[in-house]
């Protein structure tokens, strides 16, 4: 790939790119970083480009993988190692009767931040960056049923950890609950 190419190609993926490390890292300073980072390692290795499909998917693996590697240096803690006073503050409560909605996001947010790989992959290139199935899979090197296997777990994983969080903030008790 020639500089020329490189910048007509690689480099307007940039702010796609920006928004997938946002989500991964949820840190503005360490997204910009990622970016720049993994443009450095796409122009060194920009011949291995000829073997994806899609640049696209060359690039948006490129940050997964950083990202993914970074997260694990940090070695972020789990969803249920926090306390339920840290999951639930007190400025939350309006998710509690549906008035915020804002706050239902940001705590699904976390929950996806806290999950397993491939489980967090998929939910963020799926349903939060809108990436069809297809470009889903070739980007986590996966098959399309495969993919709705992951999917349909974590999306049942988001779902019972919001049932828990609701029911723990109206007092309620899940299991007498149904």
């Amino acid at each position: 790939m020639t500089p020329e190419e490189f910048r007509k190609i690689i480099l307007p993926e940039g702010r796609r790119l920006y928004a997938l490390a946002f989500r991964y890292l949820n840190n503005r300073e360490e997204a910009e970083d990622m970016v720049q980072e993994v443009m450095m390692k796409l122009w060194a290795g920009r011949n291995r480009a000829l073997t994806f499909a899609s640049p696209a998917a060359w690039c948006t693996t490129m940050t997964r993988n950083a990202c993914i590697d970074l997260l694990r240096k940090k070695r972020m803690i789990r969803l249920e190692d926090l306390s339920d006073e840290a999951i639930m503050p007190e400025t939350s409560a309006g998710i509690i009767n549906g008035t915020d909605n804002r706050e239902a996001v940001r705590l699904i947010e976390i929950i996806v931040s806290r999950m397993k790989e491939p489980y967090r992959s998929a939910v963020i290139l799926r349903d939060m960056e809108g990436y069809s199935y297809e470009e889903t899979a070739e980007v986590m090197q996966t098959n399309i049923n495969a993919l709705r296997t992951v999917l349909s777990r974590a999306r049942k994983s988001i779902r019972e950890e919001m049932e828990r969080i609701y029911s723990y903030g109206t007092g309620e008790d899940k299991r007498t609950a149904r």
